[in-house]
């Protein structure tokens, strides 16, 4: 009896670790793919913090702080999804991308759209390697707002 129980146990514990398992290099589900414009959008909203960002923001030579193309006016108000920041992120980049991933700082309530350039490298082995190469970030008020952006 003690070693049904002792086996039960043990499958139970097996199917916990299955169950909440996570690779860190499966984008698979991570990730969609826009056909239509073909570039990949990352699902998962990611934290960051503006106030460590802040202060190395005004020493980029390339950043941008007016002349958007979404003026303050016309501003669509509550930003609650990455939907809404893609949306507008969208219309101020100026670079050629193919990966767009969202940040939200919840404290400041600002959005962080950044677009790269990923390219993917297939090893004789068969192990894929991938590289991003940052080349725009958006940030968007949570009125949305553009505040700033700077090409890398």
């Amino acid at each position: 009896m003690k070693k049904i129980i002792s086996i039960l146990i043990l499958v139970a514990v097996c199917f916990t670790f299955f169950a909440c398992g996570h690779k860190d290099g499966d984008l698979g589900k991570q990730t969609t793919v826009d056909e239509q414009n073909g570039y990949t959008i990352t699902n998962e909203v990611k934290n960051f913090q503006f106030k460590f960002e802040e202060d190395e923001l005004e020493k980029k030579e390339t950043l941008r702080k007016d002349g958007f193309k979404v003026p303050a006016e016309s501003a669509k108000g509550q930003i609650m999804s990455k939907t809404g920041a893609f949306d507008i992120a969208l219309q101020e980049v100026t670079v050629e991308f193919n990966t767009v991933t969202a940040y939200f700082d919840r404290t400041r309530g600002i959005w962080k759209v950044v677009f790269s350039d990923v390219t993917e490298t297939t090893a004789e082995d068969g192990s894929i390697s991938r590289e991003s190469v940052t080349k725009e970030s958006v940030y968007i008020d949570e009125e949305g707002y553009t505040l700033f952006a700077y090409t890398e």
